[in-house]
C-alpha cells in the first residue's frame, strides 16, 4: 500500500552533525518515511556529505548515521533530504516516523483544544484515532 495522503509531522527539532567537515546545526523535520527524511536547515548541505542526526523528542534519543541526497533552497533555508542505507535504520525510522506523528498531535491539541496530555496519553489517542490509517511500507 502506498502513502495516501497522511499528514506529515512538521517542526520537530533535530540535531545534524556533519562528521567530514566537524559542523553543527540544528534544523526541523518535513517530512519523515522509512528510507529517509527531509529538514529545514540554515545552510546548504551538499549532496553526499554524511550526516550524523538526532532526534531528542524521542526517549531514549534517536540517533543515525545518513547521507544527504538533495538540497533545495526554501524561502531563505535549505531543506535537505536525508537518506539511509541499511534496513535497521530504515525500520527505526518508521518507528520514529509514528513518535514524530504523536508528537505533532500532542503539539496540536495543546495549540488547538488548549488540552493538555502527557506523551502516553497523546500515544494511545493518536493509536486509536490515525493508526489504521497509517501508511504500510
Amino acid at each position: 500500500m502506498g502513502r495516501n495522503y497522511i499528514r506529515h509531522p512538521m517542526g520537530i527539532p533535530i540535531e545534524l552533525d556533519y562528521p567530514d567537515f566537524a559542523e553543527h546545526e540544528t534544523g526541523t523535520t518535513q517530512d519523515v518515511s522509512a528510507s529517509g527524511l527531509c529538514c529545514l536547515t540554515h545552510h546548504y548541505v551538499e549532496p553526499g556529505t554524511h550526516v550524523d542526526l538526532s532526534i531528542s523528542v524521542i526517549d531514549p534519543t534517536f540517533q543515525a548515521r545518513g547521507r544527504v541526497v538533495w538540497c533545495r533552497r526554501k524561502q531563505g533555508q535549505f531543506l535537505i533530504g536525508i537518506s539511509f542505507n541499511d534496513a535497521d535504520t530504515a525500520y527505526s525510522v518508521r518507528m520514529v516516523e509514528q513518535i514524530c506523528h504523536i508528537e505533532d498531535y500532542r503539539r496540536r491539541v495543546e495549540h488547538k483544544q488548549r488540552r493538555r496530555l502527557s506523551t502516553e496519553q497523546a500515544a494511545m489517542e493518536w493509536i486509536t484515532r490515525h493508526a489504521a490509517s497509517f501508511p504500510c511500507i
